[in-house]
């Protein structure tokens, strides 16, 4: 078929502007095989601009209308000539006056980031006609342009109950406006940053490049490639890739080089690649979208909410999900239990076949769902292969001292024998980096009969060679005199805490599952400060009873959800800007208005209730003040009462904690620090409003005050934190001083880093020291 011609027509409203134009087209033509004509590549030589446009427009198969202020202004300017744009609109105009149903089809209005249907000139009805929003709705309007339908009209069959029938994606391109699509845009320019941030320190980190990258080979239907960012871009169409390879072949420093190629060649308005890890996903108990919203937020400081085009409140993270602004990069989908990789396959199928998405997953799980008919829809299949033999070779003759004669024996067995991976190229350089240990003790074939038991012992002597009994030329690095059986044993006990969950992440907010009796302990402490600040005014023993039972209620889960009160399970910070501020203060006034406005109608029926029980004589004055009184009184109860039960179980604002925003690269010691601030903030302003009633000497009023304070701070993830990590520091199972130690085992290529979590280098390392449990 002949690619279809293509004419774009636009407003030159800023370089800017130009310049988003112009890597759109470029994107069409030279990615996608649209043949687009654009004025910025005519301009070789003179040209009749007028008799130009008229070629193109009357002789191209569509034509691109490009929202913007100024074409919107031109659209409807009556005055002098504005150049060819002003010419265009008017042509389009009277073609579609003359013959709408053609011209209806063959104009294509597109919205690109940054702007919104308002920005689209009236007669092309920016609202009740088709428009295209890129990039979410790309994959449409090029569906248009080359005449492929998604879906063929089926055959007519019988009636059926809309209710049973399946959304077709949940990750939907809504007609945004202005504000909001520049808030997203700015947002998804900071995600960007950040990420970038991100793995090139965690590049460095790792040694994925020290001296020099292992040469990595992918094969894929179109043959083999040595680089996978250009890959994605250049044959993915669908912008959809499943990577496969074995244990330790490199999937995930293949995610992580994607995401890198891709972010070096973004620009503004692209999605924004941001690999995740699957360990955590639980497909039966959270949706894919809600755990992808929740993961951002969490990881990447999306948490701040904005107000979407239906009126609620939302993450910036599901937003920019929403818009399709952000590329998951889910790794490791093999880590889900056996019975749940089918029903997570259907899940992330279920967000829609068109939604951009790399996942990397083990090969031999991968091919068992094939066997059962699963698999991910609509994926390009891209499969590791094994090393090359003589890059090995040549990549640890370069990074081990001596490496050529040390390793010489090794080398005959693995050419002879095995097929090295990555990981146990990096374990026999890092091993093998002291003199005194002999890489020829690997060619034993009586104690290391296959590539697994070399690469156990080659595990089991990693801790001792990162951390060695002699600190070498950096005696006073951190913990470089901590004995390498402390350390493991710090390691093993990370390992087995991750053990029971399944999980890879270690979060410091969840290290109190450790210690199964610190969560109720702080709950029901919580609960019972509470619960005697209110009560102790009464009595002592009274106070005790409400605590008692206000802590037991603390600790169930089902009412504390009833009445809209969750401890702050996760990170937390301040967002104290100008225009929270605003907001809040807008939302307090109104709050503060309903609450008054029902105590009036209690105070109402309180005074219609005393006047009719003191024997009030009833002539037409008094019953009509009476009738007032109470349906006046019982009006306001119940309307503002209604209200703030809402507001209470609903709520319209998250207050002024939330998850903190893009200001800074996202660290496990960052939002603990921030998390603490929220603690010692919130405690400190009711103990201030304590001391300031114990001077007006409302005595009650201070007891409540303690109760909240300490609710606040028991309530916290700080606080559970705090507890488990004294209590596991005390008895040696972990360091006291955590995060430096977590940080220093990540120098040293033990950890790495995701966000606000840690994760061991490699899943079989995590494994091999959790031991068989």
């Amino acid at each position: 078929m002949r690619p279809p011609r293509v004419f774009v027509s636009y407003a030159d409203d800023s370089g800017e502007h130009t310049d988003a134009v112009h890597r759109f087209a470029r994107r069409l033509r030279g990615e996608l095989g649209i043949d687009v004509r654009l004025d910025l590549w005519e301009r070789d030589r003179r040209r009749d601009w007028l008799d130009w446009v008229v070629d193109q427009i009357e002789h191209g198969d569509f034509v691109l209308a490009i929202a913007s202020p100024k074409y919107k202004r031109l659209a409807a300017s009556d005055g002098e000539s504005h150049g060819h744009a002003r010419f265009q609109l008017a042509m389009l105009r009277e073609h579609l006056a003359a013959d709408r149903p053609r011209w209806l089809a063959k104009i294509l209005p597109v919205v690109l980031p940054g702007y919104s249907a308002d920005d689209l000139p009236a007669f092309l009805q920016p609202y009740s006609a088709t428009r295209y929003a890129v990039p979410g709705q790309l994959d449409e309007l090029l569906r248009v342009l080359t005449g492929q339908s998604r879906h063929v009209l089926p055959e007519l069959g019988p009636p059926a109950d809309p209710a049973t029938a399946e959304q077709d994606g949940l990750f939907r391109s809504t007609p945004l406006g202005a504000d909001l699509s520049r808030v997203l845009v700015e947002a998804a320019e900071g995600l960007a940053g950040a990420v970038a941030h991100l793995w090139r320190g965690e590049s460095k980190r790792l040694g994925l490049d020290d001296p020099r990258p292992l040469a990595t080979r992918w094969t894929a239907e179109g043959g083999e490639f040595d680089r996978i960012g250009p890959f994605f871009r250049r044959n993915v169409p669908t912008r959809r890739l499943i990577v496969l390879g074995g244990p330790g072949s490199g999937k995930s420093v293949s995610a992580i080089r994607l995401v890198s190629d891709v972010l070096a060649e973004r620009t503004k308005g692209d999605p924004v690649p941001v690999l995740v890890p699957v360990t955590d996903w639980h497909p039966g108990e959270l949706h894919a979208f809600d755990w992808l919203a929740r993961r951002l937020a969490r990881d990447h400081r999306l948490g701040r909410t904005v107000r979407w085009v239906d009126g609620r409140r939302t993450t910036l993270a599901s937003a920019l999900l929403e818009v399709g602004l952000v590329l998951p990069v889910l790794d490791g989908l093999e880590t889900i239990a056996d019975d749940l990789r089918p029903e997570a396959i259907a899940a992330l199928n279920r967000l829609g076949s068109s939604v951009p998405l790399v996942v990397t997953c083990g090969l031999a799980e991968y091919r068992e769902l094939e066997a059962a008919g699963v698999g991910l829809a609509r994926a390009t299949r891209a499969e590791l292969l094994p090393l090359d033999r003589d890059d090995v070779e040549d990549y640890l003759a370069e990074t081990v001292p001596h490496g050529v004669s040390r390793l010489a024996p090794l080398f005959a067995r693995l050419r002879a024998e095995h097929d090295p991976t990555p990981l146990v190229v990096w374990l026999v350089r890092v091993v093998h980096q002291e003199l005194d240990r002999d890489p020829g003790d690997l060619c034993d074939r009586t104690r290391f009969p296959d590539l697994d038991s070399i690469e156990a012992h080659l595990l089991e002597h990693l801790v001792p060679a990162v951390y060695p009994d002699h600190p070498g030329r950096r005696p006073r690095a951190a913990f470089a005199r901590v004995h390498h059986s402390t350390v493991r044993r710090w390691l093993e006990h990370l390992a087995n805490h991750l053990g029971p969950t399944g999980s890879a992440d270690i979060a410091w907010w969840r290290l109190h599952r450790s210690l199964p009796w610190v969560t109720p302990t702080c709950r029901f402490a919580a609960g019972g400060a509470l619960g005697f600040g209110l009560v102790s005014a009464v009595g002592v023993v009274p106070g005790l009873v409400a605590a008692a039972v206000v802590g037991l209620v603390a600790n169930s889960t089902r009412y504390m959800a009833y009445f809209n009160v969750a401890d702050l399970e996760t990170p937390h910070a301040f967002d104290a800007s100008a225009l929270k501020l605003r907001a809040e203060l807008r939302d307090f006034a109104k709050l503060l208005g309903s609450a008054l406005l029902f105590v009036v109608g209690v105070f109402s029926l309180l005074v219609a209730g005393r006047g009719i029980a003191t024997g009030l004589v009833f002539t037409l004055r008094a019953v009509l003040v009476l009738t007032t009184l109470v349906l006046g009184g019982g009006f306001l109860v119940w309307w503002f009462g209604r209200k703030l039960w809402h507001r209470q179980r609903q709520g319209s604002s998250d207050g002024l904690v939330v998850l903190a925003d893009l200001k800074r690269t996202t660290s496990p010691g960052g939002t603990v620090r921030a998390d603490r601030k929220v603690v010692l903030v919130g405690t400190g302003t009711m103990l201030a409003i304590a001391a300031l009633f114990a001077v007006l000497g409302v005595d009650y009023a201070v007891r409540i005050a303690f109760g909240y304070a300490a609710a606040w701070m028991l309530f916290s993830a700080y606080a559970r934190f705090t507890a488990a990590r004294l209590v596991l520091a005390a008895r040696g199972r972990l360091p006291w001083r955590l995060f430096a130690f977590l940080d220093n085992a990540r120098d040293r290529g033990v950890l790495r880093q995701y966000g606000a979590v840690h994760q061991f280098r490699h899943r079989h390392l995590q494994r091999h020291l959790g031991g068989p449990a």
